[in-house]
C-alpha cells in the first residue's frame, strides 16, 4: 500500500461529514508566541456549517516553546540528517508541529472552533505535552463519530 499523509487518511472520514480540505489557507486570526513574535497558522479542514477548523497530526507534537526556538533547533540539524529524514526532522523541530503553538492557536480561536485530530495514537511524550498545554485533542475515529452525532442532532 502506498504511503498516505495524515491529511489523506483524514479525508476519507471528514469529507463525507461536510468538511472541506483547506490546507495552505491561512486562518483568519492573528497569533503571538511566548516571545511576543506574531505568527500565522493554517488548518487542514474546515466545516462551514459548524464553523470548525481542524488540524490533522500524525502522532507527535514537539516541545519547541517559541517560533525562534524551533527555527534555531531546525537550523542546527546536520544537512545529511535533513536529507535522509526530512519529515522526521520537521515533526521534531518545526514550530508548526509544536504543542505550545497548537495550544496558542486553540486557545485563541477556542476549542469548540479548532480541533486537533491525530490519525495515530499520540506517543507518551506528546500525551504529556497535550495535558500540560491544556490542548483538546481527539483520535480521528473518535472525532468523526462525535461530529457525525453532532450533525444528526442539528438535522
Amino acid at each position: 500500500m502506498a504511503y498516505q499523509t495524515p491529511e489523506q487518511l483524514a479525508e476519507a472520514k471528514l469529507l463525507p461529514l461536510g468538511f472541506t480540505l483547506v490546507n495552505r489557507t491561512l486562518l483568519p486570526f492573528s497569533f503571538t508566541d511566548k516571545d511576543g513574535v506574531a505568527f500565522n497558522a493554517m488548518a487542514d479542514f474546515y466545516h462551514a456549517g459548524l464553523d470548525l477548523w481542524v488540524e490533522i497530526k500524525c502522532d507527535h507534537l514537539n516541545g519547541k516553546t517559541s517560533k525562534a526556538n524551533a527555527e534555531k533547533a531546525y537550523n542546527r540539524l546536520e544537512p545529511d540528517k535533513l536529507r535522509k529524514y526530512p519529515t522526521f526532522c520537521q515533526i521534531q523541530n518545526q514550530w508548526n508541529h509544536a504543542a505550545p503553538k497548537q495550544a496558542i492557536v486553540q486557545s485563541t480561536i477556542g476549542s469548540p472552533q479548532f480541533a486537533i485530530v491525530f490519525t495515530k495514537t499520540p506517543d507518551a511524550e506528546t500525551m504529556g505535552r497535550i495535558t500540560k498545554q491544556g490542548i483538546h485533542a481527539y483520535s480521528l475515529a473518535r472525532f468523526a463519530s462525535m461530529i457525525d452525532l453532532q450533525l444528526e442532532c442539528v438535522a
